[in-house]
């Protein structure tokens, strides 16, 4: 055989092995899903909404117990603070 032939020959060979390989992966995976629906997308559309409860939000005691946190948090900070200045100073910051 010539060279031509030769490479053309491993062309369509490996052409040939893509479309197997092709074929196997639409039967094998695309194949389950399309014979299920879709992924249930049937099922999904077909569901009813249900309307959920509103629920009751306190604006006024979140932003009170945020302050409270704040608060927690600025005297936790004011009892550390002379700790984390010497921590700086010996390490070299």
């Amino acid at each position: 055989m010539s060279p031509s032939n030769t490479k053309a020959t491993v062309r369509m060979v490996a052409a040939s092995f893509a479309a197997g390989v092709s074929a196997m992966v639409m039967a094998g995976l695309i194949a389950p899903v399309v014979v299920q629906g879709g992924l249930s997308v049937r099922e999904a559309m077909a569901s009813p909404v249900a309307q959920r409860p509103e629920i009751a939000l306190d604006v006024a005691a979140v932003q009170a117990q945020l302050a409270d946190a704040e608060r927690a948090m600025d005297a936790a900070r004011a009892t550390t603070a002379d700790d984390i200045r010497r921590l700086q100073r010996l390490s070299g910051r």
